[in-house]
Parts: C-alpha cells; structure tokens; sequence
C-alpha cells in the first residue's frame, strides 16, 4: 500500500498520466481537485481523491517543477514557488499550533467547496458514502503527498482527525519528501491525534529540512538561502515516524542513498556553486522510478520489487 501511494503523488502532478508497472489500483478514476490562486487566478493547488480496495486514498500535489509543460506555464510555477517562500508561521486554530502561511492557504483553498467544484472534504465524504453502498473499499483514509504536497497530506490529516462525523475513521498518512507544515506545537497537537503517519526521507535531499528552523543542518541552509537568501528562519518541526535508508556499507552503494557528501564538497569554497549543484538537488528529491524515494518505499514493503522497471529493462 506504500508503494501505490508513492504512485498516487506522482500521479497527482498529471492525473491523466500513469507510468507502465506503477498502478495505484483506483476503483474508477480518481476525482480532481483544482483550486486557483487569488492573484492572477492561476492554478497551483491540485489533489487527487479516489478509491481503492483498502479505502479512500487522497493525494496531493508538490509544487510545479520548473518547465512543467502540460497546461502550466511559467508564471504558474513562479507563483506556487511563491506560495512556497512565504514561511511565516501563523497560528492556526484548525492545527493545534503555527502553520506555514503559504501551505494553510492552499489546504483551506482545497479543502472547502468552491465555484469550481466540491473541495477535497465533501470529495472524501461522497467516496465513503459510495463504498458503503456497493461495499468495494474498506472504510479508511489515506493521505499522501510529494514536497509541498506531503506538508498539505498533514495538514489534511489533522482537519480529517477533528471531523465529527469520522472519528470512527482511521486516518493513516504516508509523506515522500515533504517539507515541513508546522511549528512544535503543531507538532506536538498533531501526535496527541490518532493519526498514523510515516515520513520519508533521502539523505540529500534539502526539502525535508525546510522551512528553515534553528535544527535545519547547515549544508541544508546553504542551498535554501542560495536560492531565496531572505527565506524566514521559524520553528518548524517534522511529524510522523521517519524511515530513512540506512547507513550504505560500501561506497558503491551510495548512489541510491543520497549521500550528503557531494552536496557538501559543491558548497564549499572548491565547489563550483548553485548552478553545478542544481542537477544533484532535483535528482535527490525525485521520486521518478529507479530514483531513490522508489527504492527506499519498495525495499520498506517486504517483498521483492522491480521499482517500476520492465522485465526487458531488467535484463538489460
């Protein structure tokens, strides 16, 4: 089940697109839901909520990676960028705690109805209440998501568990590389809930570490304020139990752990900047097949798994 919400993410940035071997197993396809921005009424919040046997699963969108394509163009991505960097932590009487500003918007914007149609909450309720007739799905929520989209799962999670009318419903989260949603009393609000969550994270990989706090690693600080120099410093904290690769015991068995150390020598004054280093974050934080949130995800399920490869990919 791991392993399909690791598809479930990555089929949340196009929904109309599945990869060869990386089923999520929906019983019909799954509802969108997309919401626009205030400013320039641009579309960078999206969510996927459908069915499968072990129950409602909801997936979240990450941020637009830059020349995504599609129907998005750039102003797109430089907004939910935007939406990204804007890290003031605010209190938040839904959390328990502060939340960042940025992702609370997006989770209130997918949450609630709207012009554009149900919200993620009443899209939910219509998948329960359809299992319940014809009895194809178990009564259980999951929720996802990649980077940003991850930080929106927990949130979700938390609105979920405070729901009247599903405190009998188990409420199970599986984040992939995602950043941060909150402040320790978030954090600590969020444990006391009987929500069930798992976090992973690559080494080398500066996504999980920000928003940046005081614990953030230096060589993470480094590469964020490279990229927005006058990101805000707050107290965020992770949630859920974290699952991690262990330490690698041969140097070669380092290319799919993300070791830090190349983050580390491009840094230094040796190293040759941003730039050169740019290819290294993107691929520490993909989770494309092969990519090292695949490998960390299938390796976790306990039985053997071709990362989505092929048998003729295989045997070559």
């Amino acid at each position: 089940m791991k392993r399909r919400l690791l598809y479930a993410s990555s089929q949340a940035y196009q929904p109309g697109m599945q990869v060869h071997g990386r089923n999520v197993g929906w019983i019909e396809a799954p509802f969108v839901v997309r919401r626009e921005t205030a400013i320039g009424n641009r579309q960078i919040d999206q969510a996927l909520v459908g069915r499968t046997p072990e129950g409602v699963v909801v997936a979240f969108r990450g941020s637009l990676p830059p020349f995504f394509g599609d129907a998005h163009d750039g102003w797109d991505v430089v907004l939910d960028w935007l939406n990204d960097a804007f890290s003031l932590c605010i209190e938040d009487s839904h959390y328990g705690g502060g939340v960042h500003f940025g992702f609370a918007e997006s989770m209130r914007r997918l949450w609630s109805d709207a012009g554009s149609g149900p919200g993620v909450r009443t899209a939910i309720q219509a998948m329960l209440d359809q299992s319940l007739l014809d009895r194809k799905a178990r009564r259980h929520l999951f929720l996802t998501g990649h980077s940003k989209g991850g930080a929106l799962a927990n949130l979700a999670a938390v609105r979920a568990a405070q729901a009247s009318e599903w405190t009998d419903l188990p409420v199970s989260v599986a984040t992939i590389a995602a950043a941060r949603a909150g402040n320790a009393d978030f954090a600590a609000s969020y444990e006391r809930t009987r929500i069930a969550c798992l976090r992973y994270e690559m080494p080398g990989d500066v996504v999980p570490h920000l928003p940046l706090s005081p614990a953030t690693p230096g060589w993470a600080r480094k590469i964020a304020k490279g990229v927005f120099p006058r990101l805000a410093m707050g107290d965020y904290r992770p949630v859920g139990l974290l699952v991690t690769p262990p330490p690698a015991p041969k140097a070669g068995h380092q290319a799919w752990t993300g070791s830090r150390r190349p983050v580390r020598r491009l840094l230094d004054r040796r190293g040759s900047g941003l730039e050169a280093l740019t290819p290294a974050i993107l691929t520490a934080h993909a989770i494309c097949p092969g990519s090292g949130y695949d490998r960390l995800i299938c390796e976790g399920e306990g039985f053997t798994c071709d990362h989505g490869e092929t048998p003729a990919r295989k045997r070559a």
